[in-house]
């Protein structure tokens, strides 16, 4: 993907655009792995990169390019030696695996960590802060179409903590973008895809329910893109946009997919949603895997369509099928 789109003049959907070259970015977790790709596709475009890391340890598994600022993510004094001269921080540091974390670590890295880097901020003249939220922060079964308007009633302490950053990071003073990300799949973000694709392979997997239920997703390049957009676009502040990929999956046509690509029978067994825990355990799923297999969500993404120009390049059918090519290929 290109990333000189956050530079270009060309005008967005408002007719708006930031100025071109802006002379610094900030990346919290870009130790990560979005964090990482997101560095890599900014250094190559030509921005000078930050990179907030919580230990020296982490400045390793940073791009070339990347400039390292060592500090925990509630740091003032750090945050704001690594926002000095800084027009765009892209905050993406948090915890999201529930299951391996306690409440207050949620908190304190997810919520009270957007405040603190809402306060650096603007302390230190930030133009803008785009802001990675989730989905769930509406919850995890819902009715309808959601969009940025529909009530939010997070039914866990991640998406709990997501909507407390969100309100950390829009009360404050800097500029904002709020992006809610689907689940992301994609280069990076396999693992849990192929624990399923094993379980297909041996025909040790039901389907959960009905299988209507729907699970919106999320390829890595159209994240990233939708990253950059919201970036050069002005008029994308003070916004909250829903980014997925654009269609509507039920969990029963997303497994008969990939068990076509890997060329086994389609699952037809179904179980009980309440034995659900103890079919996890025997598959290797752990609880946060658990909650997106179990979640019911339609997500709309027409406000990201009509401001930001965010066009879902990747669909289920094309980077679904990579995803399982890389599946079958690392297994030889």
């Amino acid at each position: 993907m290109d990333g000189r789109v956050l530079y270009d003049r060309e005008k967005n959907t408002d007719g708006e655009s930031e100025s071109a070259h802006p002379s610094e970015v900030l990346i919290t977790g870009a130790a990560g792995r979005l964090g990482r790709m997101l560095s890599s596709m900014l250094v190559s475009s030509g921005a000078n990169v930050r990179a907030l890391v919580s230990k020296k340890e982490r400045m390793v598994d940073l791009p070339t390019g990347v400039v390292p600022f060592v500090g925990d993510i509630n740091d003032i004094g750090a945050l704001k030696k690594a926002c000095k001269g800084v027009e765009i921080v892209y905050h993406l540091a948090a915890i999201v695996s529930q299951y391996k974390s306690t409440t207050r670590e949620l908190m304190r890295v997810n919520a009270n960590g957007a405040k603190s880097i809402a306060d650096a901020a603007s302390a230190s003249g930030v133009k803008r802060i785009i802001f990675t939220s989730s989905v769930d922060v509406y919850g995890r079964e819902r009715r309808g179409s959601l969009d940025e308007e529909s009530e939010l009633r997070p039914t866990d302490m991640y998406g709990y903590s997501k909507l407390i950053a969100e309100q950390n990071i829009s009360s404050g003073n800097t500029p904002y973008t709020i992006l809610r990300l689907a689940t992301i799949y994609g280069e990076g973000f396999e693992s849990s895809f192929f624990k399923v694709f094993k379980a297909l392979r041996a025909g040790r997997i039901y389907i959960i329910g009905t299988g209507k239920n729907h699970m919106p997703l999320l390829n890595v390049n159209d994240l990233l893109s939708s990253m950059t957009l919201a970036a050069s676009n002005r008029a994308s502040a003070g916004k909250v946009y829903n980014i997925t990929d654009g269609e509507s999956h039920t969990q029963e046509e997303l497994l008969s997919l990939a068990a076509d690509w890997l060329g086994v029978p389609r699952p037809h067994k179904h179980i009980n949603p309440m034995l659900v825990k103890i079919f996890a355990k025997r598959r290797g799923l752990d609880s946060d895997e658990l909650r997106f297999l179990t979640s019911d969500r339609i997500i709309n993404i027409s406000k990201a369509k009509r401001e930001l120009g965010y066009e879902p390049k990747v669909g289920i059918r094309e980077g679904g099928k990579e995803l399982v090519k890389k599946f079958m290929s690392a297994k030889k």
